[in-house]
């Protein structure tokens, strides 16, 4: 306990510099984190659940915004392996303003879902869906998004056919295995197709392979079927469907790392200066401690310590506050405006404690500093709640359009990353400066001091 009493001390001894510290270490830890929870989910997409290694989808070998026969559906279900087939067609629809974009697909609805059986559907509200051709099946997420409920009328305006279904809400589904899943709606393909003219057309086919046995078979067996056809196929499974729009990013992992690397060492740079102005400033202090009788290692502890508890706490407030930062923009994305201006408070006070603390000190305290202090104080927490503020609907933007980090989220594995970064960033930031003292001489300490 002297130890560590010795060590919060000298750690604490100098608000300014440690408050400063400690932000400057957060702010980069929230950055790595964040960028290791988008890598996070990239890596994601590729796993799916146990059920979706089972799935295949069938497309044009053209082009995905060329269609396929309907025909073909009834085609691939004959085929041995093939235990359920679904024809889905991207609509592409907004809901009263394009800006309110998320993925809608037309579907047949037989077999729907045996074939999608990761969705959870009341029994019930399934039965709904199916029954009546107007109806939709939405994701509860976007429920929460719009605040629709069941049996709401709503109208989506078509961007890619010349169609505008109306549409009603029978069902809502949840997705276990991925939330952003949840985020999409589905309607009948007949509905559309008969607003069309008929021109029985689908976008892809869902197939649900009977076992992990027949998937190969199966997919080599239904490109084989439609080779030298009008309409030639390109059979893949839903894992590498998915990938493949990630492909589409280019090497983002690769850019996504360097810069968690040189995050990683600015904060090591900064660090680094920092620790080695206290370090050396304690060259007095040193040689005090060693007339005490302190031993060379007892001190090297002290430096180290002193620089480890300071990057530790910059760790922790930055690595928790990236996981609680992202569960509380998930959670509150749909709740109302308020959750905005509530985190942009939370960030503008910490935005105007670190500018408070720029000005620590006595000179502050006396004639017009004093004023200066608290209007640049001001200034801090605005722009600062500002920049929270952006931060939130900018996230909110992400969150709320669907796709692949609809539902990204810093995990706990994340969270020990970011403080074992920390850690490691205070060890050799502080390791040579606090050597070089430990080493020092009382009669060369002395002479260092001034």
């Amino acid at each position: 306990m002297k130890w560590v009493r010795l060590i919060w001390m000298n750690a604490t001894r100098n608000p300014r510099r440690t408050v400063l510290t400690v932000l400057s270490i957060t702010v980069s830890i929230f950055l790595v984190s964040s960028l290791r929870a988008i890598l996070d989910k990239l890596a994601s997409l590729g796993q799916g659940s146990d059920t979706s290694n089972l799935r295949l989808v069938v497309h044009r070998a053209t082009s995905l915004n060329e269609l396929l026969p309907i025909k073909y559906l009834q085609t691939v279900r004959s085929m041995p392996g093939a235990k359920y087939v679904l024809g889905v067609t991207w609509f592409g629809g907004v809901y009263k303003d394009p800006q309110n974009f998320f993925a809608n697909f037309a579907a047949t609805t037989d077999h729907f879902e045996e074939v999608y059986d990761d969705y959870r559907i009341p029994p019930g509200q399934l039965a709904a869906w199916k029954s009546e051709r107007s109806a939709v099946l939405v994701g509860r997420k976007l429920m929460e998004q719009y605040g629709w409920s069941i049996g709401q009328r709503i109208t989506l305006s078509g961007t890619i056919y010349p169609f505008d279904p109306e549409l009603i809400i029978r069902g809502v589904f949840t997705d276990p295995s991925d939330a952003s899943g949840e985020r999409t709606m589905f309607f009948h393909w007949e509905y559309m197709d008969e607003a069309l003219g008929r021109p029985g057309r689908v976008g892809s086919l869902a197939v649900k392979a009977a076992s992990a046995e027949d998937v190969p078979m199966l997919t080599e067996a239904i490109d084989r079927t439609f080779h030298n056809t009008d309409a030639e196929t390109k059979t893949e499974t839903e894992r590498a469907f998915n990938l493949s729009f990630v492909s589409m990013l280019g090497n983002v992992k690769a850019l996504l790392n360097a810069v968690s690397l040189a995050v990683v060492f600015t904060i090591l740079l900064v660090a680094g200066n920092t620790m080695a102005m206290s370090i050396r400033e304690r060259a007095g202090e040193v040689a005090v401690l060693k007339t005490l009788g302190f031993h060379r290692n007892a001190i090297l502890l002290l430096l180290v310590g002193e620089a480890v508890t300071i990057a530790l706490l910059g760790g922790m407030v930055g690595a928790l506050g990236a996981k609680t930062t992202y569960a509380f923009i998930q959670i509150t994305s749909t709740k109302g405006r308020i959750f905005e201006l509530i985190y942009a408070l939370g960030v503008g006070l910490l935005g105007g404690y670190g500018t408070w603390m720029l000005f620590a000190g006595s000179f502050a305290l006396h004639g017009g500093m004093k004023v200066v202090r608290f209007l640049i104080t001001a200034l801090g927490a605005l722009v600062s709640a500002g920049a929270g503020l952006g931060f939130y609907v900018g996230v909110e933007f992400i969150v709320n359009q669907g796709g692949f980090l609809s539902d990204f989220r810093v995990t706990y594995t994340t969270v020990g990353l970011g403080i074992a970064i920390a850690v490691g960033v205070g060890i050799f930031s502080a390791t040579l400066p606090a050597l070089r003292v430990s080493r020092m001489s009382i009669a060369e300490a002395l002479r260092n001091v001034g």
